[in-house]
């Protein structure tokens, strides 16, 4: 397994608004800025891809092994079960974060037993979610905890990282 530095994870969503009130002068920013986690001992990262070939193609992830079955349907999966060298994932023992990026527009939705996105529509569409100190499930290690990828239509897509540490 290679070694991994600077993993990390980067939120922000902010705006800039210019008031209309009555002596009501310069713009004011809203929402949070840009902030980076980072998981220093993260050694655990991986992506795949799926692509629905039917209406009602399923893929489901096993995120501490990193393998993706096609639950329903015949969905094409590429890249899963391999870190970016294409060598075998260590079984991740937490999962600091998970990201899944819509490639092409469509209905689609993310469940699990972490996670949880219905309506995405649009590719570019993005979904994230980060634990600080790296979420287990049910026990002291992840087992048999998934995240499942509905998607609803021939042609629908997406790109799916996953940063965890083994034991």
């Amino acid at each position: 397994m290679a070694t991994i530095s600077k993993s990390s994870a980067q939120m922000s969503l902010t705006g800039t608004c210019t008031p209309q009130r009555t002596n009501v002068t310069n713009s004011v920013s809203v929402g949070a800025p840009l902030s980076t986690k980072s998981f220093t001992d993260a050694n655990v990262i991986y992506s795949f891809s799926v692509t629905a070939t039917g209406a009602t193609d399923v893929a489901t992830l096993t995120i501490a092994s990193g393998a993706v079955a096609q639950t329903t349907g015949t969905p094409t999966i590429a890249d899963a079960g391999v870190d970016f060298e294409g060598s075998a994932i260590g079984t991740a023992a937490k999962v600091y974060a998970i990201q899944v990026e819509q490639t092409s527009d469509g209905l689609m939705a993310v469940d699990g037993y972490f996670t949880e996105a219905n309506g995405m529509a649009k590719a570019g569409d993005k979904s994230l979610w980060i634990w600080t100190d790296g979420a287990t499930g049910a026990g002291s290690a992840l087992a048999g905890e998934t995240l499942i990828l509905d998607l609803n239509a021939s042609g629908v897509a997406c790109k799916v990282t996953v940063i965890g540490k083994t034991a």
